[in-house]
């Protein structure tokens, strides 16, 4: 009898170490995957039709979800007039779709430029705390006035900012920003879940193919390093009138490939979901958590430790079926 009670415990720690095992053999496996548009509303009109559904229909077909980088200053001008895009935004918000802040009006106010808006790269100037405040607020009251959507996630302009930026985001309560920089802590209360690359700028024909299979060997090589991928896209090449629905066609290629090699081990989340697994202490009180079915995990999936390396401390993030 005695020799009995002994195995049980015996046998509970060998379990325990093979299930150790099995999470660690998955943590190298499991993929976040986010898709991250920008220019919402962009003033390139010679693109249509201007609707945003398609492409979140082939995302959604797939189990995957999108965060659009919206510019909040042209739903007040004449290509929402209609209403028919501010309508659009919030049934894909309604969907689990992330509606991102990309900057007000994505135009500079020191030299006019559309490509920086809160840090002038051309005369080596940024705006002050108070103009960066003013303009970061007014597009949060646009948002909230014409969507009744508070954004919790911050998409620069241009990829341009500067740390005044980084403060005024923080003291406004944003708890994420999206830049091409490197991941983590960016500053004491915001999370950086910067891009990796764009595949759909340019996409041809001719070029269809070369980039399918590039943006596949760099998801899987970046996967093995961070867990992470965001996929970046720019709001006119994602129209269906965009070389009669080219980038539609790709990007469900590209889903349907990824899905087929990781399965249950990929996760399509938002930015500020993203940033929220890599730091479960992030405040995100503003976010409505919205869940999708056809991405749940059926297992135990566990992520890369972040930061890594590390010292003294690290942090994983898992999942639970």
């Amino acid at each position: 009898m005695k020799k009995i009670v002994l195995l049980y415990p015996l046998l509970y720690v060998l379990t325990l170490c093979i299930n150790l095992q099995e999470l660690k053999a998955n943590q190298s496996d499991s993929l976040l995957f986010v898709v991250r548009i920008d220019d919402i509303l962009s003033r390139n009109m010679s693109i249509l039709p201007r609707s945003i559904l398609p492409l979140q229909d082939t995302l959604a077909s797939r189990g995957a979800k999108a965060t659009c980088g919206l510019m909040p200053h042209r739903l007040i001008e004449t290509a929402n007039a209609d209403g028919q895009l501010a309508k659009e935004i919030i049934l894909s918000h309604n969907k689990g779709h992330e509606i991102s802040q990309h900057g007000l009006i994505h135009i500079c106010q020191i030299c006019g430029r559309s490509n920086h808006e809160m840090y002038c790269s051309y005369n080596k100037r940024a705006l002050s705390y108070e103009q960066q405040e003013q303009l970061i607020s007014k597009g949060v009251q646009i948002m909230e006035d014409s969507l009744g959507i508070k954004p919790t996630s911050f998409i620069p302009p241009g990829h341009v900012y500067d740390a005044t930026t980084k403060t005024v985001l923080a003291d406004l309560g944003f708890p994420v920003i999206s830049t091409a920089g490197t991941m983590g802590r960016s500053g004491d209360s915001l999370f950086d879940v910067p891009i990796n690359s764009e595949y759909t700028w340019a996409l041809t024909r001719q070029n269809y193919s070369a980039n399918l299979t590039n943006a596949i060997q760099e998801i899987k090589q970046v996967q093995h390093i961070t867990g992470i991928y965001v996929l970046m896209m720019h709001d006119p090449f994602i129209r269906l009138g965009y070389e009669n629905g080219i980038t539609l066609e790709w990007m469900g290629a590209l889903l349907d490939s990824l899905n087929t090699y990781y399965g249950s081990r990929i996760h399509y989340k938002t930015l500020t979901e993203a940033a929220k697994i890599f730091d479960s202490e992030l405040s995100t009180n503003n976010t409505k958590e919205t869940s999708n079915a056809g991405t749940q995990p059926t297992g135990i999936s566990l992520l890369p430790n972040y930061p890594n390396p590390f010292n003294p401390t690290t942090k994983i993030g898992f999942y639970l079926p």
